[in-house]
């Protein structure tokens, strides 16, 4: 399906942006296809990346237990 299609059941334009490129189609199609500066979109789909990179990256670390509450003593 053609990307200027589908998007439209989306709700973040820049995720289902990000989603497409994932997909092979390039930044420069995808700005042509949604009538958008390609520096715009290119700046998106870096900030999506950052966003799921570091997403991933946290999600990697082990929970986080919190140390027993200790008892007042009076």
């Amino acid at each position: 399906m053609h990307p200027a299609i589908a998007l439209l059941g989306n709700r973040s334009v820049t995720f289902a942006l990000y989603d497409y490129h994932l997909r092979g189609v390039s930044a420069r199609e995808l700005a042509t296809a949604y009538s958008l500066p390609l520096s715009w979109v290119e700046e998106r789909l870096e900030a999506v990346r950052l966003c799921v990179k570091y997403q991933v990256k946290l999600s990697l670390h082990a929970p986080h237990t919190p140390a027993p509450a200790q008892q007042l003593v009076a």
